[in-house]
């Protein structure tokens, strides 16, 4: 069965069950918001960073929010 990843756009650790549904990363706690993914310096919506300050974060093993 071929199927088709979706990492999660904040951590690229965990793999969603599904694209764009809003689901929590149980790593980094991003949620997977649509509006945040297409516009990547939108803070808000289903997240209080944006997912370029939500990666930054991530990455200096800062709290994701």
């Amino acid at each position: 069965m071929n199927r088709s990843v979706y990492l999660c756009p904040c951590c690229h650790k965990y793999e969603f069950s599904d694209i764009r549904n809003y689901e929590i990363c149980p790593v980094c706690k991003w949620e997977d918001d649509p509006v945040q993914e297409e516009d990547q310096t939108y803070g808000g919506g289903a997240n209080v960073m944006s997912l370029n300050e939500a990666r930054k974060a991530y990455a200096e093993g800062n709290k994701v929010k």
